[in-house]
This record gives structure tokens, C-alpha cells and sequence, in this order.
């Protein structure tokens, strides 16, 4: 999908908000993401990145506030912001008695792709990915590491405006890493917009130019390193800066004067399940 020169960011967020009883999942986050680049959301487990992605993904329904993709409404208009967007969740969910091939067919014809595109689109993906063994195999049969990569490949099928992924690392071995760090920069030499949350401040620090540190619910800091670094009394690595910002002891400048998010004794949200064959097909 070509980027259209309409002028809006890839992805803008007002006052986004989720909240379940007295708690505060996400509280009142602003985040402007321009096209082109590549943007981590960092944070500690439970500060809220994956419950952004989801309301970006029109899985939740904000609470407040709103989200847009390329101008249009991630919950309202959730069927043609996932013609959109590529999304990888954390923990991909297939069905188990289809095989690899018949799930990226499935994929392909959410989005309007003829089997035969579909598999011309995903051949050289599936080579880079290393699956190219393994589409005739059930996905029952494949490892963490697999679904991940094969929930990647589905993800970036119909060509993308958006990549969105959630913890997209997690279950890959080194090399496997490697080649996803190497294919989203590629994409952002494209024009595309990757947009992802980790908890692993080495790689955020290696790929992207500009981070958002959420805490508690809240955007405690977003910028590039060098401003970051500007709201600390010396210059440090992006671990540092991680520590300074969502601890006790965080300069006040960058947390943005923030209140602590309320309700943090309250039990956690519930688990939102993922659609089958994740990779953002319109649902």
C-alpha cells in the first residue's frame, strides 16, 4: 500500500484513557507519531503498552480520549484503520488445525489478495523468516518462536501504512532478532511508520531515533535521547534514563509534573483476547 501524501501523522493519541473501575490501565496519554518513523513505547510490565496497542488496534474502546491512524478512529473506524496497519500482538493466537500456508491465505483474503498474491507476497518473507520448511506443518506444531515470526509475515502481507507490534522480540532467538531489526528499518527506509513496545531498552536505543516512557498508566517522558537526557542532571544511556524517569527519585521535568496513576492496588484488567491468525486482517 503506497503512503498517501495527505499530511497527517501516522498515528496521533489525545487524552487516550482506559480505565476499569478505579483503575487507571492508561491515563490521559498525548503522543503525535509522524509518518516514516520508527517509535518505541518502553515501560515496565503492567505500565500500559499493551493496552495502548489494543486501543489503538480497536480491540478496547477507550475509556477517554481518542486514537487515530492516518486520520481515522481507531475504534470507530477499526475495519479500515486495519487495511491500514500490520499489527503482531504479543502472544499470537492461530487457529491450530490449519496449516502455515492455509493461514497466510486466510490472511491475504481478509485483505483482498488472491491466493496467488498472497503467496507470491509472503515467498520472500518466509525465506527471510526462515519458514519456508514449515507451511505444510499444523500451527499447533510450531514453537513460540514460529508463531511469532509467522504472526510477522502476516502482519506485513498487505503492505502496511502501519506496523504495530507488541513486544515484538519476545520468543525469538538471536538470529531471528537480527532479521526482524533489519526488516522494520527497512521499512522505514520505505516510507512506512513502525510503531512498537519492549522492555528491552538495549534494542530501543539501537533502532529508534525518538521513545515514549510510559509508567502507570502515563507518558512520563517521549523525545529523542538528547532531550531526554537534557531533563537529567548528567548525561546517560537510555537504561539510566529509563531508571530516572520511572522511579521514585525521577526529575520532575521528566515526568511532565504527572500525578502518581490512582488505584494501583486494584487487580489487574482483564486478558482481551487477540483474534485468530493475528495480522491486523480486518475483522
Amino acid at each position: 500500500m503506497d503512503n498517501p501524501p495527505n499530511g497527517l501523522p501516522a498515528v496521533e493519541i489525545r487524552g487516550l484513557a482506559k480505565r476499569y473501575g478505579t483503575f487507571d490501565a492508561v491515563a490521559g496519554i498525548d503522543l503525535v507519531v509522524p509518518r516514516g518513523e520508527l517509535f518505541a513505547l518502553l515501560g515496565p510490565n503492567g505500565a500500559g503498552k499493551t493496552t495502548t496497542i489494543r486501543m489503538l488496534m480497536g480491540i478496547l474502546q477507550p475509556t477517554a480520549g481518542t486514537a487515530l491512524v492516518d486520520g481515522l478512529d481507531c475504534f470507530r473506524d477499526r475495519v479500515e484503520v486495519k487495511r491500514r496497519v500490520g499489527y503482531l500482538p504479543d502472544e499470537p493466537i492461530f487457529y491450530d488445525y490449519l496449516r502455515g500456508r492455509e493461514l497466510i491465505h486466510f490472511v491475504g483474503e481478509m485483505h483482498g489478495l488472491s491466493r496467488k498474491e498472497a503467496d507470491a507476497r509472503a515467498g520472500p518473507l518466509l525465506e527471510r523468516l526462515g519458514l519456508a520448511d514449515a507451511t505444510e506443518e499444523f500451527a499447533i506444531n510450531y514453537s513460540k518462536g514460529m508463531k511469532k515470526k509467522l504472526a510477522l509475515l502476516c502482519a506485513m502481507l498487505h503492505d502496511p501504512l502501519v506496523l504495530i507490534l507488541d513486544e515484538p522480540t519476545n520468543g525469538l532467538d538471536p538470529y531471528a532478532t537480527r532479521e526482524l531489526h533489519e526488516m522494520v528499518r527497512g521499512e522505514v527506509a520505505r516510507g512506512k511508520t513502525v510503531f512498537f513496545s519492549t522492555h528491552l531498552l538495549d534494542q530501543a536505543e539501537k533502532l529508534c531515533r525518538r521513545v515514549g516512557i510510559i509508567d502507570k498508566g502515563r507518558l512520563a517522558a517521549v523525545g529523542t535521547l538528547d532531550e531526554l537526557r537534557s531533563s537529567l542532571p548528567k548525561s546517560g544511556s537510555l537504561t539510566e534514563i529509563f531508571f530516572a524517569v520511572t522511579g521514585d527519585g525521577a526529575p520532575a521535568s521528566a515526568r511532565n509534573g504527572d500525578p502518581p496513576a490512582a488505584g494501583n492496588g486494584a487487580p489487574p484488567p482483564p486478558r482481551d483476547s487477540v483474534p485468530p491468525a493475528a495480522g491486523g486482517a480486518p475483522a
